[in-house]
């Protein structure tokens, strides 16, 4: 049962840059929120890991309600409090993050009871950033050549998660529906989970020139290529509440300082879905390239050691024969900019 309740001379502010909110000490403010009743041993372990390893911890309070001030105990954080951003507003949370944030505790839940959940809170980014591919895999795509989804065509048995960090492995036991009506022995599947990425080629119509991005790639590395460095185009992991053009005009910023004209999207598509969760977003973007753009790159703070490359559209087309371009996204980038070439061109 939650009782309207009223915390004297506290305030809920944001988590400045985070997607949460905190309760501090502040005189005169005051605090609204309820109080739950009936919460078991059980609940409140699972409440004290999920805030947890955010460095929060209960405290005891009195709080106001409709009978009366009454003993109740709210998650503060621990000295030293993180930084306060501006007022705490419910319904802004819910429109922005409600969803995201709700499927993110069920994946910071797997890891209850063994997992530290400190550890959640370093990734925390990450697993809102997975929370968000989720909830726009769930926008309708066609099926008029496959077999369409009905809501009952997978039954779930178990669901755990064996390896977490920037990335997380993901492991599900279930059946699902076959191609003959029956139901499929019960499986065991494994998925690497990421996020969502956008890619963008960028294209300068005038010069009929392309740039792309060089840099080491785990990888080819851990195949065991010769080569390790990839040539690609500009690519970034979707940040929680980014939309994909969002994602590909700030990584073009970071990644090769251009800013880019109109986007032209190519394809979205699964690069390994037998394997990976990975959604990728592909664009092309009209953009001036002019001689001197190129050169080093990428942000201190994420270790990027980037190289631009501004080249013909012949010569990138010649590298993707040969091998030296083995890139998936910019394969079908290219091949797609050479289809639409002289429709961007003319328009241009």
């Amino acid at each position: 049962m939650l009782t309207p309740a009223r915390l004297a001379d506290h305030a809920v502010r944001w988590v400045a840059g985070e997607s949460f909110p905190m309760i501090r000490p502040q005189p005169g403010a005051l605090a609204e929120g309820g109080c739950l009743e009936g919460v078991d041993a059980g609940a409140r372990a699972r409440l004290d890991y999920y805030e947890g390893g955010y460095g929060y911890a209960l405290a005891d309070v009195t709080v106001e309600t409709a009978a009366g001030p009454r003993a109740a105990q709210v998650y503060l954080p621990r000295c030293p409090a993180p930084q306060a951003g501006a007022t705490w507003n419910l319904a802004e949370w819910q429109a922005r993050w409600g969803e995201i944030v709700t499927l993110a505790a069920e994946e910071v839940m797997l890891g209850y009871p063994g997992r530290d959940p400190a550890v959640h809170a370093r990734r925390y980014r990450m697993i809102l950033a997975r929370a968000a591919a989720r909830i726009r895999a769930r926008e309708p795509s066609p099926a008029t050549l496959r077999r369409p989804m009905r809501p009952d065509d997978i039954e779930e048995f178990a669901r755990s998660q064996p390896y977490a960090n920037f990335f997380a492995v993901e492991e599900y036991d279930f059946r699902h529906r076959r191609f003959d009506g029956a139901w499929s022995p019960a499986v065991n599947r494994a998925a690497f989970f990421t996020a969502d990425a956008a890619t963008v080629l960028p294209y300068d119509p005038a010069r009929d020139a392309v740039l792309l991005i060089e840099q080491f790639r785990v990888g080819p590395y851990g195949r065991g290529d010769s080569e390790c460095w990839s040539l690609e185009a500009i690519a970034g992991l979707i940040d929680p509440g980014e939309t994909p053009e969002t994602t590909v005009r700030r990584e073009a910023v970071e990644e090769a300082g251009i800013t880019l004209g109109p986007l032209h999207r190519v394809y979205g598509y699964y690069p390994s879905p037998g394997a990976k969760t990975e959604f990728i977003y592909s664009f092309v973007a009209e953009a001036d390239l002019p001689e001197g753009t190129g050169g080093l790159g990428g942000l201190a703070a994420e270790d990027e050691d980037i190289r631009a490359h501004v080249v013909p559209l012949a010569r990138a087309l010649e590298l993707v024969e040969t091998g030296e371009i083995g890139n998936a996204p910019l394969i079908l980038s290219l091949l797609w900019l050479a289809r639409n070439r002289e429709r961007l061109r003319a328009s241009g």
